[in-house]
């Protein structure tokens, strides 16, 4: 699997726990955690909403798919935690 930093998507790393299968073209760690670079990221009717500052929608994720999101430091482990 390739790593890509894209920074440029956005200032803050998170990662988010889910039961979701993995997927080669998506980065994550042996825990099974997907890690998504945005800028801020909200829970709105228990759908994670990744967003730019400018508010463009960078990713979304539905309810009952993801159980924790967390900002993400360099070694992916969590500085602080949203569970649904």
């Amino acid at each position: 699997m390739k790593q890509y930093w894209a920074k440029h998507q956005g200032r803050t790393r998170w990662g988010v726990r889910t039961p979701l299968e993995k997927d080669e073209q998506v980065y994550t760690s042996d825990a099974g955690n997907l890690f998504i670079w945005s800028d801020a990221v909200e829970v709105r009717d228990g759908c994670l909403i990744f967003r730019s500052d400018a508010g463009a929608i960078r990713c979304a994720i539905a309810p009952g798919r993801w159980d924790a999101v967390f900002e993400a430091a360099p070694d992916d482990t969590p500085q602080s935690v949203e569970t649904r």
